[in-house]
């Protein structure tokens, strides 16, 4: 019975033993796994305080450098600073010397000494005198002479042509289905085309100083207009309306029309009746003299002429020669319309002049 009694408890103390031994490995598998737990959990812990230490270092290292620049920028204005002080004590202000007593004395009595002294003891004065005066020379000849060499008549060209056509004479003649006026001329040379006047030119101009043109009238072929302009501001300098002459009573009122409106184109002021009137009266005076009659700023005077046409044919001119007033010497003045004028009333001699006007103008 013993025996079987120690049978059965055998049994039952491999089991207890097999128990203990699952438990004891149970208890050292979790005493491991929480060994591992608390090992990966220490692990955790002390890399996320190292991602910060290292967040921490890279924005102390940011601070630092905007420091050192800060540093270095202040360093730098320091140092330009610095350099600009020393720019600054470097400039020194030169205060110049007093002049003494003697150089003041000596200055005091060379004022008062005479232009000829003056001279005699700085020889450079002339010199500079010398070289003003010819400088005023070369300036005066550049500037004042060619204008004093070629008389302006204050107008220009086309001034002049505008007057013209625009002439009270003109205007009547183009309402009765005529026109006398002209086109706008061209420049030529006068070496080649010399004025009709020839040798009986009075005013003339120098080739270097004035440009000159010549042009037929608007719609006949019996005259033309010619004259000079200046070079330095296109003013005329003369104009010469000319007109082709036969012996027929005709022609005689073809150019007192064409005198008529030329000094209806040089004293706008006037009536169509007053200009006609003096036209008149220098062609009633015409007998060879060639001398001017005078107005205002302007001169003019009608001289007959000749000059050789196509086919070698000699023409007989009238000239409606027109200068300015101040070109003309004394002896070269035939009447002064302004004291005739004066003397005569006005009245009169539009009213001697009228019937032939509008017989002219039908």
């Amino acid at each position: 019975m013993s025996k079987s009694m120690n049978k059965e408890q055998e049994p039952q103390q491999n089991t207890d033993e097999k128990l203990e031994n699952n438990i004891e490995e149970t208890a050292s598998e979790l005493e491991e796994a929480a060994e591992e737990k608390a090992e990966e959990v220490t692990e955790e812990k002390a890399e996320e305080p190292s991602e910060e230490k290292a967040e921490e270092a890279v924005s102390d290292a940011a601070d630092e450098d905007s420091e050192e620049s800060e540093v270095e920028n202040s360093g730098s204005e320091s140092e330009e600073l610095s350099e600009e002080d020393g720019e600054e004590e470097k400039t020194v202000i030169e205060i110049p010397d007093p002049v003494s007593e003697e150089e003041k004395a000596a200055n005091e009595k060379f004022r008062k000494l005479s232009l000829i002294e003056k001279c005699k003891q700085d020889p450079l004065i002339p010199v500079c005198a010398i070289l003003a005066i010819l400088a005023l020379i070369v300036a005066g000849i550049y500037f004042l002479l060619p204008n004093a060499m070629t008389p302006s008549m204050g107008m220009t060209l086309q001034e002049f042509q505008t007057r013209y056509n625009n002439g009270e004479v003109n205007k009547s003649l183009i309402n009765s289905g005529a026109d006398i006026g002209f086109r706008s001329p061209s420049y030529v040379d006068i070496k080649s085309q010399p004025s009709i006047l020839g040798s009986k030119e009075v005013i003339s101009a120098k080739s270097a100083y004035a440009d000159f043109f010549n042009g037929p009238l608007k719609y006949f072929s019996i005259g033309g207009i010619e004259g000079a302009t200046r070079k330095s501001d296109n003013m005329l300098s003369y104009v010469r309306v000319y007109v082709l002459y036969g012996e027929g009573e005709g022609d005689f009122n073809t150019i007192w029309l064409y005198a008529s409106n030329t000094i209806s184109a040089l004293y706008p002021e006037l009536s169509m009746y007053q200009a006609m009137d003096i036209a008149m009266t220098a062609m009633n005076e015409f007998n060879g003299d060639e001398r001017f009659y005078v107005k205002g700023d302007f001169a003019f005077r009608l001289v007959a002429t000749k000059k050789t046409g196509d086919g070698g044919i000699e023409y007989a001119y009238i000239v409606v020669d027109v200068v300015p007033r101040s070109a003309l010497k004394a002896d070269q003045i035939r009447k002064d319309l302004d004291v005739a004028s004066a003397s005569v009333p006005a009245s009169e001699s539009v009213s001697d002049t009228t019937a032939a006007t509008t017989a002219a103008t039908k």
